[in-house]
């Protein structure tokens, strides 16, 4: 193979251009999401992982244990703010970004990166979305990455392969989701001859090694726990026994809202050209078996689970945008002024609604009050709560962790027990949790302390009762 002439002084600008470009969308995308992180409450999740954070352990009921390790440091050293506690994902987000850019450069030069990095910002779930701290932040940076250096393992040489396996043990300790990015990558090799010269080399089964040596400590808690977090997702995500083509629609629908439709479209069309035709680099051969096949698994999983989510196909379609990008297209300009103007409505929207918007916002409302008249009931006592929600909500007011008391499986039934010798005061939301009969057959006799109605915009938002153990 003749060598390869040096790149010409056009060429080089136009690469250095394209490097500025993509770093000025990065960081004008990061300040409007810090701005953002700084002013919106924290959601019911991130106030559950708060709690998590407090209670650091290599594995949780609900998920892997990286979104908590990455919280409790900013927290700690920043204070107590909701800034801190979305520090890393505003990192990780940008993180994400330059990685698929740099992904995107590589199949298909400075002008692909350049759009990439565009599209990132267009779709509402990788722009606005991307300020809360979620184990999706780490689990997307993880999967960029893991791509990433798939490409430069084949185009660079093969050590690359022990970042791959670096990134995809990141991405396990982030979400169960990591195992269907091994097995597209596995699914890569054996389609592709580069691949699979590769596999026939110690590289990539010491990738695999490596990704299984980075979350060993997930998965050794899991079998100390009967595997709590596998049986958990397991029965979240696969509990259906009946087809509804409504609950598939409703995933479809959600997954356009999230990407934004004209880019969902135009992403899905390159993901199939690149899975229907002859895979003949192991890169995009990648990419196109971590796009549709996971997106059609989540969506078939959504049309038989009631409570499926949509957001589950989001780093799929990270996978399809840079093939997108990789691909370009008449209508990409169209679409993300189409992504861009839904973000820019989101942006102006999110840091007033938690004032007027009533529905899904209520559950971020009442739960401050209920700490101070808690503190006003009993001060010094340590406060308990009967629901998840509640666990996370009253704990981030209370700026310490909370007593769970319930029967029910949730992710603070496995903490390791704090010692606390301070009487205890239980916080009772309405409808969230046991009744008082069910509490006393778990703590012992109680005390009823009084009652509390938060109420907002003239309407009754939430309803406590007190109890103290005697």
């Amino acid at each position: 193979m003749p060598p390869t002439p040096p790149p010409t002084p056009t060429a080089t600008a136009t690469e250095r251009s394209s490097r500025r470009v993509v770093w000025g969308v990065v960081l004008l995308g990061l300040a409007a999401r810090t701005a953002l992180a700084a002013v919106v409450p924290l959601t019911t999740d991130e106030a559950y992982y708060v709690d998590w954070a407090r209670h650091l352990a290599p594995g949780y009921l609900d998920h892997p244990p990286l979104v908590a390790w990455l919280i409790a440091g900013p927290l700690w050293l920043f204070g107590h703010h909701e800034l801190a506690v979305r520090l890393p994902a505003l990192l990780l987000q940008s993180g994400t970004t330059l990685l698929a850019a740099s992904l995107a450069r590589a199949l298909a030069g400075p002008c692909a990166a350049v759009a990439l990095a565009l599209m990132l910002q267009a779709a509402p779930v990788f722009s606005v979305g991307a300020f809360l701290i979620t184990p999706d932040a780490p689990l997307a940076f993880g999967w960029a990455g893991a791509l990433w250096a798939v490409e430069r393992a084949a185009s660079r040489g093969p050590r690359w392969w022990l970042a791959v396996g670096l990134f995809l043990g990141l991405a396990a300790l982030a979400k169960l989701h990591a195992g269907l990015l091994g097995l597209a990558l596995l699914a890569a090799c054996l389609a592709t001859a580069d691949g699979r010269r590769a596999l026939r080399t110690p590289w990539p089964w010491l990738a695999a090694a490596l990704a299984l040596l980075a979350c060993s400590p997930f998965l050794l808690w899991n079998a100390r726990h009967g595997w709590a977090t596998f049986a958990f997702q397991s029965s979240h995500g696969l509990r259906g026994r009946s087809f509804s083509a409504l609950r598939l629609l409703g995933s479809l629908a959600g997954q356009a809202g999230y990407v934004s439709p004209l880019l969902l479209g135009l992403a899905a069309a390159a993901a199939w050209r690149a899975l229907r035709g002859p895979p003949r680099a192991l890169a995009p051969a990648a990419l196109a078996f971590s796009a549709l096949p996971v997106v059609a698994l989540f969506a078939l999983s959504a049309a038989f689970t009631p409570g499926a989510l949509p957001h589950w196909t989001a780093t799929a379609w990270l996978s399809a945008l840079v093939l997108l990008a990789a691909a370009g297209g008449a209508r990409l300009r169209t679409a993300l002024l189409v992504g861009g103007a839904m973000t820019a409505l989101l942006l102006v929207a999110l840091p007033v609604a938690p004032r007027f918007v009533g529905g899904p916002l209520d559950e971020l409302r009442g739960w401050r009050e209920a700490v101070e008249e808690a503190r006003r009931i009993a001060p010094g006592a340590r406060l308990a709560t009967t629901h998840w929600m509640a666990l996370g909500h009253l704990g981030w007011y209370a700026q310490e962790p909370l007593v769970y008391v319930s029967d029910r499986l949730a992710g603070p039934s496995l903490y390791s027990p704090l010692r606390d010798e301070r009487p205890l005061l239980v916080v009772a939301p309405d409808r969230l949790g046991p009744d008082r009969a069910e509490l006393e057959r778990l703590l012992g006799p109680l005390a009823e302390r009084g009652e509390l109605a938060v109420r907002y915009g003239g309407r009754v938002m939430r309803r406590y009762r007190f109890y103290e153990r005697r």
